[in-house]
């Protein structure tokens, strides 16, 4: 009986330590978490955006972006080819019009041009050209929507800074 007591004990004691260290734990995570978030909070005040953002109006007489999804992408960019295949389902989704602005030189872009060029009217220009002027473009992927008043609605270097499409 002195030794089954005995093994109760002890399994309690170890149970009573598992306990313990699992607190500490889950404090030590609950600290990571908190400093990760001030990290990305303090990352993204120090960012500039990458295009305009919500609000701002866009001032273009060459080419009409109202109501449009508008997306700017570069042959040398990894994002660019990983949001790619995103660009165009969301713009199989999209109501209006839709304006994808490959960046670089046609050789560099030729097939980027013909993947976009499926649910998009492309334009081949190189930074610093004017959509990149018009929609303040600083880098790549940047993608927007844009209203019937030429005002920006959602804009950023992911497709989740857009709303989900309405289904045609």
């Amino acid at each position: 009986m002195s030794m089954l007591t005995a093994a109760v004990v002890v399994v309690g004691v170890l149970c009573l330590l598992d306990l313990l260290l699992s607190f500490g734990i889950i404090r030590r995570l609950r600290q990571q978490n908190e400093t990760l978030r001030d990290l990305r909070e303090k990352q993204s005040a120090e960012e500039p955006p990458i295009m305009f953002t919500a609000g701002a109006h866009v001032e273009l007489s060459d080419v009409d972006v109202s109501g449009a999804l508008v997306g700017f992408f570069s042959p040398n960019c990894e994002p660019c080819k990983e949001r790619m295949p995103q660009f165009i389902e969301y713009a199989t989704g999209h109501r209006g019009k839709v304006i994808a602005v490959a960046a670089g030189p046609a050789e560099e872009v030729a097939d980027m041009v013909v993947r976009l060029g499926e649910v998009a009217e492309v334009v081949v220009e190189e930074m610093g050209g004017p959509l990149h002027n018009a929609f303040g473009t600083t880098g790549y992927p940047a993608l927007c929507l844009v209203d019937d008043s030429r005002t920006v609605v959602a804009s950023g270097w992911e497709m989740s800074a857009l709303p989900v499409p309405a289904t045609r």
